[in-house]
């Protein structure tokens, strides 16, 4: 176990805080302010206005419910490879416990405002917050170095999951001391994802990054699709606090904010804290649909992490998520198709499991180019024809590298070393005689190891060596802007 005393600060950025925050009010969820403790108050409040989405039948709360206990609701579905069976009734009884001195591990707020830090606005509209300890925030700064509390006293087996597949400092670590929200939802037809809008934090920061990743999660229909804007999971470890991904808040290591004085913190209690992030789950094809939102400690259960989350919102079908429905051009005939893809802090489009897929033009092979970020992985077809191999090569500023040469259709190829901006892909056989002009032809998914605003140019080749004249480009929008119309401020 280890102590609240702060230790060595690790590489992080740090920002100037330039507006202070409106104070926000937790009300803290447990018995003695009349909550009934099986999470449907919670689920309820995490609904944004006209969400489009309806709660259906019990919900599941695990975690601090104050000074009683709690039955939880009736609860036995698949949540990510979560509980593996009912954990309704007595089941559940276990894991909604006494507060042991604190007053809830969830809690409620309206119009989150932690401030601004070099012109980023820390805000979410109302949501609820979910803690592995205390949740309840409300002296609204960062007033102690070790703040701690008590949860649930057992894990999740969803997030140990994902802390047993990252490959970068999630190995060896143990789900702890976890809260958990879970509840059914139907949407109406035609809708073909959910979006939800979110806050991660934790006292570990930055000290303990690395020895006690604590985890979160956001499971839409058993699959996570919360992660940092980098695309790794929500935790701590050298690789996500070294890309950029947390504000340092710790005003007790005595930080230099860059001009000369200390560190002026967010009004918040965790010591370091993410920006405000945005996700798209993608729905599964079945009439009930899943949601489990979980945060927990690692390797003990002392220091506290916290997940804000707000703003859970139907959303269309998201064109180009699908092999069968690939993202057509904006311009179908011409042979320079424009297509427009959104690309955000989703996963999708970023993250190797989750591509975008386009149809472009097709001849014997493609070169593809992207300004503003780097490829980082590539899905390339099953044809009606041919062996469905391919040889992918790598742009190294004058000449292309193999990279791997029969490569199997359907299986994703991660380019790593960062990525490349230039990359061909040859082997569709000349036997199939695809027209050029037809946008069904050639259904490729590309991720990208950033996202925001890019540029791709996708070349047809019509010959062995030869790039044809006509070219494909993407012009990919931002997810926050898209969503930005939508969100309370």
């Amino acid at each position: 176990m280890h102590s609240g005393f702060r230790k060595t600060l690790i590489a992080a950025a740090i920002a100037t805080v330039v507006s202070q925050a409106n104070a926000t009010t937790y009300n803290v969820y447990n018995q003695d302010n009349g909550y009934a403790g099986d999470g449907s108050e919670l689920a309820s409040a995490l609904l944004g206005p006209s969400s489009g989405i309806t709660i259906v039948g019990s919900t599941m709360f695990q975690g601090n419910f104050g000074d009683g206990l709690s039955d939880g609701g009736d609860y036995g579905g698949d949540y990510g490879g979560d509980y593996g069976g009912d954990y309704g009734g007595v089941a559940l009884n276990a894991a909604v416990v006494d507060g042991g001195g604190f007053g809830g591990s969830a809690a409620f707020f309206s119009d989150l405002d932690f401030g601004t830090a070099n012109g980023q606005d820390f805000m979410l509209p109302d949501g609820i917050l979910l803690t592995s300890g205390n949740a309840d925030l409300n002296h609204n700064e960062n007033s102690e170095s070790g703040f701690t509390g008590f949860a649930s006293g057992l894990g999740d087996a969803g997030l140990q999951t994902l802390l047993d597949n990252f490959g970068e400092g999630g190995e060896g670590h143990t789900s702890e001391d976890a809260t958990v929200l879970a509840f059914d939802f139907t949407v109406d037809q035609g809708i073909g994802a959910v979006s939800l809008d979110f806050i991660f934090g934790s006292e570990e920061f930055s000290e303990y990054v690395g020895s006690y990743p604590e985890i979160a999660g956001i499971f839409v229909d058993g699959v996570n699709y919360a992660v940092l804007p980098d695309g790794s999971p929500l935790t701590f470890t050298n690789q996500s606090v070294g890309a950029g991904n947390f504000f340092n808040n710790d005003p007790f290591d005595n930080s230099d904010d860059g001009n000369g004085g200390l560190l002026e913190p967010l009004a918040v209690e965790y010591d370091g804290v993410t920006r405000p992030l945005s996700l798209v789950g993608l729905l599964k094809d079945q009439d009930v649909h899943t949601i489990k939102i979980a945060v927990s400690d690692t390797n003990d259960s002392i220091l506290d992490t916290g997940l804000f989350v707000a703003n859970l919102q139907a959303l269309p079908g998201i064109a180009g998520v699908d092999p069968n429905a690939p993202l057509m051009p904006n311009n179908p005939g011409d042979p320079n198709f424009t297509f427009t893809i959104d690309v955000g802090d989703s996963g999708v489009g970023i993250d190797p499991l989750f591509p975008i897929f386009i149809d472009p033009e097709v001849a014997v092979g493609y070169t593809y180019t992207v300004t503003g970020s780097t490829f980082g992985s590539v899905v390339l077809p099953t044809l009606g024809f041919g062996d469905n191999l391919y040889d992918i090569f790598g742009f190294n500023g004058s000449t292309y590298d193999l990279l791997v040469s029969d490569w199997a259709a359907g299986d994703t190829y991660i380019f790593g070393g960062g990525g490349y901006a230039n990359f061909k892909v040859e082997g569709i056989e000349l036997s199939g005689g695809l027209d050029p002009l037809d946008t069904n032809a050639f259904v490729t998914g590309l991720t990208f190891t950033s996202g925001g605003s890019l540029t791709v140019t996708q070349t047809a080749i019509t010959s062995q060596s030869v790039p044809a004249p006509a070219s494909i480009t993407l012009i990919m929008v931002g997810l926050l802007g898209v969503y930005a119309n939508r969100k309370k401020r």
